[in-house]
């Protein structure tokens, strides 16, 4: 399920959580919140892991003790992979807090979730996507003096795209999806170890077997 706000706002969220009156007042919350401009959700740990692949969030609200076998995989997968991702460990007891610490998590959330609380985490969240925006755009205006281009071999023929226009390629069996901005999706006959070598140098990363997203 994916709730997306009226306006456009700027950070894009996850919630991993099985119990639906703590999951409906997450939501309300951050539907409030005009930082905020999608809202996902998970009912699982495994559920999330393919929601973290596909929505790419910038910030995660991980209910814990959580549904699902793949609870320490997320939180691993998240601190090595997406470092740039904030995780918020929410519970209802705070000895949990011990649990968070020990995975290395140290942004922590009591419910029932408060209002401020929450508004200070996305807050910190806002300015660090902000800031390290405004950072990789300096960096490329330094680098890239043209407009980088790439040139796609696809069952159609060639591709010529922006990198920007790429938002992920995942591996299909002898061929790779690409799939692009404005919901577009093509199909190529070169497989997924091909793309992540010629798009290493455009902040590409693999994240699985078969995923290579955009960050």
């Amino acid at each position: 399920m994916v709730i997306k706000g009226m306006n456009s706002y700027k950070i894009y969220s996850l919630i991993v959580n099985s119990e639906q009156e703590s999951l409906d007042h997450t939501i309300e919350l951050l539907r409030a919140n005009a930082m905020v401009k999608e809202i996902a959700t998970a009912n699982t740990s495994d559920q999330a892991i393919l929601k973290i692949i596909n929505c790419n969030p910038d910030i995660i609200f991980f209910h814990y003790p959580s549904k699902g076998q793949a609870e320490k995989e997320l939180i691993e997968f998240v601190k090595t992979k997406l470092t740039s991702t904030t995780l918020v460990f929410v519970s209802k007891s705070k000895e949990y807090a011990v649990v968070a610490i020990q995975n290395g998590i140290f942004k922590y959330l009591l419910e029932p979730i408060k209002k401020e609380e929450l508004e200070k985490i996305i807050k910190t969240v806002y300015e660090t996507k902000k800031f390290d925006s405004q950072a990789r755009i300096n960096q490329m205006i330094e680098r890239t003096p043209e407009e980088a281009r790439l040139r796609l071999q696809t069952t159609k023929g060639y591709l010529m795209i922006n990198p920007d226009e790429l938002i992920f390629c995942k591996a299909a069996g002898f061929y790779t999806e690409l799939y692009l901005t404005r919901d577009r999706i093509e199909l190529s006959s070169q497989f997924l170890l091909k793309f992540e070598e010629m798009l290493s140098q455009f902040n590409f990363l693999r994240v699985s077997r078969s995923h290579l997203i955009n960050q």
